[in-house]
């Protein structure tokens, strides 16, 4: 009996770690996505139409890939302002770049960032510590007061962190270096869209920093 006990404590400790994720994005949700269980969120830079254009673009190329490469390889999806980027491994070059092509075809994708690995599929524990990363990443960046986290796509595949956002030169800097600092991060790729001071000022006034969470009272004692 101490087999299933075993295994219903680490279920429960991986949906521990799970809610712990999603409250640390700090994200207002506006609707889910049919597929994919992805959602819309207000504090986002892009417009709702980007967000599910992007949404439209991951699950179109995802399953296209898919097809091309037979199954072959684990290649992840992600676009953000229709500018896709491609993670994961094929066994192959022709491969690598058949899932490039494949994604550029889509309709509205505007580039494609090509980062696949040729070689071995990542095991579950490298899947693991990807997903650890990338928490502890958002994590810093809400935690950095000079930045606005939900700015931010980031995506880990095999200890490399990618940053995708709309922002300027000094937040893209900023989030680099944060992302840069954190153990176990071999390497930090920048892949953002620049906008000036001026127009995050215009544009995106009430998203210059991530506000601070709010203190809560401590609890009074109930009068004797």
């Amino acid at each position: 009996m101490k087999q299933p006990l075993l295994n219903a404590r680490r279920a429960g400790l991986l949906l521990a770690g799970v809610l712990v994720a999603t409250q640390l994005q700090g994200c207002f949700v506006l609707g889910a996505a049919a597929v994919g269980g992805s959602a819309l969120v207000a504090s986002d830079r892009r417009t709702t139409g980007s967000q599910l254009e992007d949404q439209t673009i991951e699950v179109k190329a995802k399953s296209r890939i898919n097809q091309a490469l037979g199954g072959q390889g684990s290649v992840s999806v992600n676009s953000y302002n229709q500018q896709v980027l491609l993670t994961g491994q094929v066994p192959t070059a022709g491969l690598r770049q058949l899932a490039a092509q494949v994604a550029a075809d889509v309709p509205n994708v505007k580039s494609v960032a090509n980062e696949l690995a040729v070689g071995f599929n990542e095991s579950l524990t490298d899947q693991a510590n990807d997903t650890y990363l990338t928490s502890k990443v958002r994590a810093s960046l809400i935690d950095d007061k000079a930045l606005y986290s939900q700015a931010f796509m980031i995506t880990t595949s095999a200890g490399v962190v990618y940053l995708q956002g709309l922002v300027t030169p000094a937040e893209g800097a900023e989030a680099a270096a944060v992302a840069s600092g954190i153990s176990g991060v071999k390497k930090v790729v920048t892949l953002y869209q620049t906008i000036s001071p001026a127009q995050l000022e215009n544009n995106f006034g009430a998203q210059v920093s991530t506000p601070a969470p709010t203190p809560t009272r401590p609890q009074s004692a109930p009068a004797p």
